[in-house]
C-alpha cells in the first residue's frame, strides 16, 4: 500500500546469546499512532531504537519506502547542567533553525506543557517527568516524519498526559507517523489508532475495540514522599504519581469511594478531584 512508509520483514534481535526479540513483523502506516505494550525487559526499546537504525537488527530486514526523518526522545534522559531553554536552544541551532524561529517555537511547546516558570532551571534539578517534557519539546521544534517515543509519560501528571495525547493527534493529523512504548494501558485508545504488546519476544496485535472502556476519578492529595498507601486499596488504583508535594490517584471509578475512604482514613488531606471518562 503506497501509505506504509516501513516495513519490518522477520526482524529478530540478539544480545550474544540472549534472544530479544524474535521474527517480528510490522507495517508502520504514514499518519498512524502506534503503541507498544509489554512489561519492563520485553524489548520495546530496543524495538524503537531498530525502527530508527539506533540499533542493529541480528536478522530479517527493515525496508523503506522514502527518505525519513526519525525523532526518538529515550526513556533515560541524562541530567545536564544546561537549562531546559538553554538545551533547547542549543538543539534548535543544531537543527539549523532561526534564533526566532526557536524562541517562538520553544515558547509555545513550555506553555502547552506546563514548563513557563521551569525554563530557566537548570536540567539536572527537575524531575524525572519533567526531564522527559524538555526531551519531547527538543524532538519537536520541528516536525519529523517519524516520532519515536519511549514511555513518553512515565511520570506526567493527567494535565500534562491530557496535553501529550492532543499534541500527538495534531501530529498524526499533520501526517506524523507516531510510535511510542507505554504502560499506561488505560490511555492506549486515546493515544493510538493501533497497539501491539510483545509477549515471548514476538509482537502480538492488541484489539482496541476489545480493551475495557474505563470511568476513572483522578484523586490529588497532599502527600510527603515518605507516606505509605495502605496494600488493601492498590486493586483499585489504576495509575499513581508522586510528585514533590502531591499524590496524584487515577482510581477506577466503582473502587473511587473506597479508596478515597482508606486515603482520608490514613490521614491524606485531598487537595482536589476530578472525573475522566474514557
Amino acid at each position: 500500500m503506497d501509505d506504509i512508509i516501513i516495513a519490518l520483514n522477520n526482524v529478530s534481535k540478539n544480545f550474544g546469546r540472549r534472544i530479544i526479540l524474535e521474527h517480528i513483523n510490522l507495517t508502520i502506516k504514514k499518519g498512524e499512532s502506534i503503541a507498544l505494550l509489554g512489561h519492563n525487559g520485553t524489548g520495546k526499546s530496543t524495538l524503537l531504537r531498530m525502527i530508527c537504525s539506533l540499533t542493529n537488527i541480528t536478522s530479517g530486514n527493515i525496508k523503506y519506502t522514502a527518505r525519513l526523518k526519525f525523532n526518538y526522545v529515550p526513556e533515560h534522559f541524562p541530567k545536564i547542567d544546561l537549562t531546559a531553554r538553554e538545551f533547547i536552544g542549543y538543539m534548535g541551532l543544531i537543527e539549523g533553525m532561526s534564533e526566532k524561529m526557536i524562541n517562538d517555537r520553544s515558547r509555545e511547546l513550555f506553555h502547552e506543557f506546563f514548563m513557563d516558570e521551569m525554563i530557566d532551571v537548570p536540567i539536572k534539578h527537575l524531575s524525572k517527568g519533567t526531564i522527559q517534557k524538555v526531551a519531547v519539546i527538543q524532538a519537536l521544534l520541528q516536525t519529523p516524519d517519524v516520532l519515536l517515543l519511549d514511555e513518553p509519560l512515565s511520570g506526567q501528571d493527567s494535565q500534562s498526559q491530557m496535553a501529550f495525547i492532543n499534541l500527538s493527534k495534531e501530529l498524526t493529523n499533520q501526517g506524523v507517523t507516531v510510535v511510542m512504548s507505554c504502560h499506561e494501558r488505560y490511555l492506549v485508545k486515546q493515544l493510538s489508532h493501533s497497539a501491539y504488546e510483545i509477549i515471548d519476544k514476538n509482537l502480538m496485535p492488541v484489539n482496541l475495540t476489545g480493551l475495557k472502556e474505563i470511568d476513572y476519578d483522578i484523586m490529588v492529595f497532599d502527600a510527603n514522599r515518605d507516606k505509605n498507601i495502605d496494600s488493601s486499596i492498590m486493586a483499585g488504583i489504576e495509575q499513581l504519581n508522586n510528585f514533590e508535594n502531591r499524590l496524584e490517584l487515577i482510581v477506577r471509578r466503582n473502587k473511587s469511594d473506597e479508596v478515597l475512604k482508606q486515603m482520608l482514613k490514613d490521614d491524606f488531606k485531598l487537595r482536589s478531584m476530578g472525573a475522566k471518562e474514557e
